[in-house]
């Protein structure tokens, strides 16, 4: 279990209200599938979404196909709760826990922390008011490219 949660990566503060978090300049077929890339606002990233991770504060990412290069994809999404704000640590440990009780389910394979990390990205305390959305990604350790899809 504690090797499990080293693994698991945290950051707040990724959604902010601004407009540019809701853009999508992807194209995407009926079944919401990325079919040609783009810029992607982080609240409109869906699971199944691939893209390339460029840093810890995001608002918006370079969204692929999953069949190109990528090193990144949503597996989960969670709707936290409509309270105040509960302070960074409540929402991280939720946020780590939500995303690795997902992790099976959404791509059908155990999380192994040698091969794949997961990182949370929560809201923060500044964007609390609008943005209530923990992101679930899976990355491999070095952030090299892969293609193809995780997520069932």
């Amino acid at each position: 279990m504690i090797a499990t949660l080293c693994a698991v990566l945290v950051v707040a503060g990724c959604a902010t209200t601004s407009p540019v978090s809701f853009d999508d300049h992807s194209v995407r077929d009926l079944s919401g599938r990325i079919t040609a890339g783009g810029e992607v606002g982080v609240l409109r990233l869906i699971p199944g979404d691939c893209f390339i991770l460029a840093g810890n504060e995001i608002e918006t990412v370079n969204a692929v196909p999953c069949e190109e290069d990528h090193n990144a994809e949503v597996f989960a999404v969670l709707d936290l709760v409509d309270t105040e704000w509960p302070g960074t640590q409540v929402v991280a440990q939720v946020a780590e826990n939500g995303c690795v009780d997902r992790f099976r389910a959404a791509t059908g394979h155990v999380f192994d922390p040698v091969h794949v990390a997961i990182t949370a990205y929560a809201p923060s305390e500044q964007s609390w008011d609008d943005d209530r959305k923990v992101l679930c990604v899976v990355t491999t350790h070095d952030l090299g490219s892969v293609r193809g899809r995780v997520t069932k």
